[in-house]
């Protein structure tokens, strides 16, 4: 079905009220990661009324709409839940009544957007068939509850044939599309190291065995292994964002602790960089006559938008927001996403819609021009049409 944003005006005209109403008291009634009981609630209120048959999860506040409408493939369209520790300075009218806390990342214009999807393709069943899921994640902002989502079985019975996910981006205009197939965010791994020394009189130092002097060492070999031990085609970065030693001026240290993150796209990379980390570390440490201990506890994956399917929502945006809104990202992001969860073994296309020039994610006065709703809501409508309608060819 070939549609343009006239059709999907007329189409959604009627919707976009009441789908702004609930963004807006969505916005009103942020909660944070693993707090997320009434927004899971206002959720399935949602897609009840809808028809849509809902589904919770165990140890966590995800939701899962799914709608069958006879033989076919399936298609999921995912959405966050969560807000931040922020306090809102924005000024709306709708501005959060819980303090401190506020949807500084969009995650109510995705349920929003989602939940618009969910109303139009109920209302419109002789349009499609097959099976429709709607996967409301919960803690996405922390330890990303697609993780639970998955391990419980969103994506079986029936099996998913591709996910689509959709994130508001403030640095373009309401409706732009910006994207590219392949990589676009990394993977990310916690890197704990603890350097042991011995500590004495700090006029004595040949008494003991600097765990500070160590630690530059070691700082200083970790910073070599991407740009010696990978290729500059391949990207990856490892920084130390944390050194915690010492308890006086006069005295040789003898432990150092320090925190950071290691960030690839490749898988064989992030597997590669991991043991040279520990390696590194412990080797130099070893050397200048101490101990180092690594930990790294590995975070979200990378995510990766499977050409075919990424091919099928370019078009629609095309199509539907027009060439001038179409900006192909050049190259992937090494921040992080828990959609990687969704596509571990399930093909599926993340990418931004445009909502509005404005200051950035995550900050106090971050807002959104709903204008977003209308372009936001027909991209998933056409994208999950386009995917459901791959068995008619």
């Amino acid at each position: 079905m070939k549609t343009d944003m006239g059709y999907w005006k007329k189409e959604l005209d009627g919707i976009l009220p009441g789908i702004t109403a609930v963004r807006r008291a969505l916005h009103r009634r942020p909660e944070l990661s693993g707090q997320e009981t009434e927004t899971r609630q206002r959720v399935i209120h949602e897609l009840q009324s809808l028809g849509i048959q809902t589904q919770e999860f165990q140890d966590c506040n995800a939701v899962m709409g799914i709608l069958r409408n006879g033989d076919g493939r399936c298609v999921a369209i995912r959405a966050d839940m969560d807000a931040l520790p922020v306090t809102e300075e924005t000024g709306l009218e709708f501005s959060s009544e819980n303090h401190g806390v506020m949807h500084a990342c969009g995650h109510d214009v995705h349920m929003a957007l989602a939940l618009g999807s969910a109303t139009w393709l109920s209302q419109h069943r002789e349009k499609w068939h097959g099976t429709v899921k709607w996967l409301f994640e919960p803690m996405e902002e922390t330890l990303g509850g697609g993780k639970w989502m998955v391990e419980q079985g969103c994506l079986d019975n029936p099996k998913v044939d591709c996910v689509l996910g959709q994130h508001v981006n403030p640095r373009y205009p309401a409706g732009t599309f910006f994207c590219k197939s392949g990589y676009v965010s990394g993977a990310s791994d916690e890197v704990h190291l603890t350097v042991q020394g011995s500590s004495c009189h700090g006029a004595y130092p040949e008494s003991g065995i600097d765990a500070i002097v160590i630690t530059a060492q070691v700082i200083s070999a970790l910073q070599t292994l991407v740009s010696r031990s990978i290729s500059p085609f391949d990207p990856a970065v490892i920084t130390i964002g944390t050194i915690e030693g010492g308890k006086a001026n006069n005295i040789v240290c003898g432990e150092v602790k320090m925190t950071g993150t290691l960030r690839t796209l490749s898988e064989d990379t992030r597997m590669k960089l991991r043991e040279r980390i520990e390696r590194t570390a412990c080797g130099v440490a070893e050397s200048l006559g101490g101990k180092a201990i690594v930990q790294i506890r590995p975070s979200y994956g990378a995510v990766y938008n499977d050409d075919h399917y990424y091919t099928l929502v370019e078009e629609q945006a095309r199509r539907i927001l027009g060439e001038e809104h179409v900006v192909l990202r050049a190259a992937p992001s090494l921040g992080v996403e828990s959609f990687c969860y969704f596509l571990k073994d399930t093909p599926g296309v993340y990418y931004d819609i445009g909502s509005g020039i404005s200051t950035a994610l995550h900050t106090p006065t971050f807002v959104v021009d709903e204008a977003v709703l209308l372009p936001g809501i027909a991209m998933q409508c056409a994208g999950a049409l386009a995917v459901l309608s791959e068995t008619d060819s």
